[in-house]
């Protein structure tokens, strides 16, 4: 009689359930890493609107705007807005857009402003100051905040910088 070399039913089951339960105990890890990738592409996404529209602004040496913006292709004069995307343009020209990006693309999580628009002014001119954070369903700790100063140096803060944040 011969022998075959395998597995039983039992031995691959017991093995399934295994890998069921490991992943599943995984699962919770690998959401905060997505939450946590998604905010730091968000944030640097707009640190460097940022920087992009003050070094724009002195390059032109005229203002120009970091907006809200719903649709990508007009600025927004909703503050919640932010969560659907923004844009770079010129403040004499509105219809052109220098850069644009997505807002929050996580339906757990949102932007928050206090402003609908940072202008940026050319030769050390005040500029708009204020606070764009990002908050997801982790609560205040996991926040993140992108703070314009009047002078309009962005900087990139922990916690949501003066703003509540609220849980989506």
């Amino acid at each position: 009689m011969e022998r075959h070399a395998g597995m039983t039913l039992i031995e691959l089951l017991t093995v399934l359930a295994l890998v069921a339960i490991l992943a599943g105990l995984a699962v919770p890890a690998l959401e905060g890493l997505l939450l946590d990738a998604r905010r730091a592409a968000a944030m640097d996404g707009l640190l460097r609107a940022a920087w992009f529209a003050r070094t724009e602004a002195l390059r032109r040496g005229a203002p120009v705007l970091l907006c809200a913006s719903a649709d990508g292709l007009r600025c927004a004069s909703d503050p919640a807005a932010w969560s659907f995307g923004w844009r770079v343009t010129p403040d004499r020209e509105p219809e052109l857009t220098l850069r644009r990006g997505t807002g929050a693309v996580d339906p757990r999580a949102r932007l928050l402003a206090n402003r609908s628009t940072f202008r940026f002014e050319p030769h050390d001119r005040r500029s708009t100051n204020g606070t764009l954070a990002w908050c997801d369903r982790r609560g205040a700790d996991a926040a993140r905040a992108v703070v314009i100063a009047p002078t309009g140096r962005p900087r990139l803060e922990r916690g949501a910088g003066a703003l509540a944040c609220e849980v989506p």
